[in-house]
């Protein structure tokens, strides 16, 4: 286990949402509008804890990358991030690929400045008309566009443990510890709880039950984690061969095996401390 004292330490001391004059990171007006009015629109109080392990591990690091890992039990996660560490770091949404395509979708997008705001990764669902039981599926690809966006000073939000339809919590998902390594990028782990409100699912009679019953909101902010290191290089080159219809040679399908082992490890245990800040009380 890695370190443990992530999911330690002061969550007592809570940072005003408001981003001060001049201090913004997250350039884009038009996301953080959106989502500072998304916030207010179904939390009538919204606190973070913890800000201060970002702040001082960016004064003594100032030039690390980061990608911003979270649990995901509500359609407020991204925007809470948003609002919450949009002065500290440039943040990059990831939505499911379907979302792309879906109507209501692409006009939230729109409102909230533009789908280039927002990164795809590949889902699947068992069904064909069924919504249910949708599952990430880990493709290397969809991480070369956010590595490059990383080189230019974005900071991907990323969900490690997606919810279903039914707000079944599914296993923890390697994509974020993959890109971790792919960059060499800290991870910072945040937690977003829902207290007194209806609010954990924004859509269809939950978009009505938020409006009408506003909840209380808290964003937590864990210690900042630097992985062991994983050389992941061997992932991306059976993918591409693969891809190219060409063998993949035992060796190489056991080396893979072990990586992906190794990254499924690391992925589990960052999704328990997001786990453990959601139990602190």
């Amino acid at each position: 286990m890695f370190r443990p004292d992530a999911i330690e330490g002061d969550f007592t001391k809570k940072e005003g949402p408001d981003v001060e004059p001049g201090n913004i990171r997250t350039s884009d007006v038009e996301l953080r509008n959106a989502c500072d009015a998304g916030v207010r629109l179904f939390c009538k109080e919204f606190v973070v804890y913890g800000k201060d392990r970002l702040e001082n591990f960016q004064e003594q690091n100032p030039d690390s990358k980061f990608i911003i890992i979270s649990s995901h039990n509500s359609n407020l996660d991204a925007p809470a991030a948003v609002k919450a560490l949009g002065d500290r770091v440039d943040i990059q949404i990831t939505a499911e690929s379907g979302h792309f395509r879906d109507l209501p979708r692409r006009f939230l997008f729109a409102m909230a400045g533009g789908k280039e705001k927002f990164s795809p990764l590949d889902y699947k669902k068992e069904g064909i008309l069924s919504r249910k039981n949708r599952h990430g599926v880990f493709n290397p690809k969809n991480f070369e566009e956010l590595s490059e966006k990383m080189q230019r000073g974005k900071t991907p939000w990323m969900a490690i443990s997606p919810r279903t339809d039914k707000e079944i919590t599914q296993s923890p998902k390697i994509g974020a510890v993959y890109l971790a390594h792919k960059t060499g990028a800290i991870i910072i782990p945040t937690a977003l709880s829902l207290e007194g409100g209806g609010s954990a699912n924004l859509k269809g009679l939950g978009i009505v039950k938020g409006l009408a019953k506003k909840g209380n909101a808290a964003y937590h902010i864990g210690e900042p984690i630097n992985l062991p290191p994983i050389d992941v290089s061997i992932i991306e080159s059976v993918f591409e061969k693969r891809s190219r219809g060409e063998k993949v040679s035992r060796e190489e399908i056991g080396a893979f095996r072990g990586v992906h082992k190794l990254m499924k490890e690391q992925a589990g245990q960052v999704a328990e401390i997001i786990a453990a800040m959601l139990r602190v009380e």
